[in-house]
Formats: structure tokens, sequence, C-alpha cells
């Protein structure tokens, strides 16, 4: 969404409090309701494994590459699909992505949840400071 201030990323309500003081609201069954974009969701919901933080991380760093890049991290594709092509041995960095951010971002790209071993606030300090290259 647009707003005067810029852009803005929401989720229609779907969004978890893990801690503080909003985690014990009343919230949606979010393992019931599949409101995600194929496109930028994990694969691991994509083969029905429950919402996580993990997945959540994997599209925001979609979002990221997009931003950074000018392009989807693997065509538009499904992440499944991407996996099935072999697609994240084809993944570069974003040419206007500062070095030093490379590597945070590509874990957070990993197709394996594994492997995906970076949270949020990771993933926010190591892009922490370079709001130029927005």
């Amino acid at each position: 969404m647009l707003s005067e201030d810029g852009v803005r990323l929401f989720d229609f309500g779907l969004g978890l409090a893990t801690e503080g003081p909003l985690k014990d609201l009343p919230h949606l069954n979010r393992n019931r309701l599949n409101a995600w974009t194929p496109g930028y969701a994990a694969p691991e919901l994509l083969d029905g494994s429950p919402l996580s933080a993990r997945a959540d991380v994997y599209g925001v760093a979609c979002v990221l590459y997009e931003l950074a890049s000018g392009r989807h991290p693997f065509r538009r594709l499904s992440s499944t699909q991407a996996r099935v092509d072999g697609l994240e041995h084809e993944l570069k960095a974003p040419p206007n992505l500062p070095r030093r951010c490379w590597s945070a971002l590509r874990t957070a790209l990993a197709l394996d949840p594994g492997r995906r071993n970076i949270g949020a606030a990771q993933l926010r300090d190591a892009l922490g400071g370079v709001s130029s290259w927005w």
C-alpha cells in the first residue's frame, strides 16, 4: 500500500505477535487460513507445514530482494517450483545491494528451512544503515 509517507507492507490482520504485550491477544488461526502469495511463500508452507518465523523471514527476503534488484529472486515462480528447477543455485546478489548485506539476504532466501538460520532481527541488523540503496 502506498501512503503519503511511502510504501507500507501490512498483513490484513494475519500478523501474530510472538512476544511482548500483544502476544496473548486473540488472532486468526494462521494454520487453517492459507493467505499468502505463492511467489513469496516459503516452500515449507506450500508443502503443508505450519507457519513459522522462518517462513516469514523468507517472504520478507523475497520482497527485499525484489526492492534491491527490481526482480523477484526466483522469476516469480513459487518456491517449490524454484526448488524443483534448481533456481537457488542461480541466485546472484543484486548489483545495488551493498556487498556486506548479501550473505544475510542469501541466507534468508534459502529454500531449505533448515538452512534459513537467520531471524528477522538479524536480517534487519545486517541491512541496517543502508537505506541509500532503496
